[in-house]
């Protein structure tokens, strides 16, 4: 989710105060669309402030400060995974069965030296 123009706006007026940037028109207009195209305002504002924290003592560029969050990834089950969650949950035979096949390789990777990994 891109910032919205006024929050662009807060980010240059906070960096224009701090490092007395004196933008003209055309430079804001391209700070302006920049960020709020390609920048998240929450990321973008927390770099700006360890940019002057950090004692910068130059102005920042855009990508000195402009940040988005990560992109979240879709995360899907296959079929048979939630069969496995769900009898694991509900089955306790099945449950049963799974920790002896477990404890059963556990032991086959001792007998060759695995100790490290069970």
């Amino acid at each position: 989710m891109s910032m919205t123009k006024k929050q662009a706006a807060e980010v240059i007026k906070f960096a224009n105060n701090v490092y007395e940037m004196n933008f003209d028109r055309e430079k804001a207009k391209l700070w302006l669309d920049m960020l709020s195209e390609n920048g998240d305002y929450e990321p973008t504002m927390n770099t700006l402030k360890k940019y002057i924290k950090d004692g910068n003592p130059y102005p920042p560029k855009i990508p000195n400060i402009m940040r988005s969050y990560p992109k979240q990834l879709e995360h899907k089950v296959d079929e048979k995974t939630k069969e496995h969650q769900s009898k694991m949950a509900n089955d306790p035979k099945y449950r049963e069965e799974r920790v002896k096949a477990l404890q059963t390789l556990r032991n086959k990777m001792r007998e060759f030296g695995g100790e490290n990994y069970v």
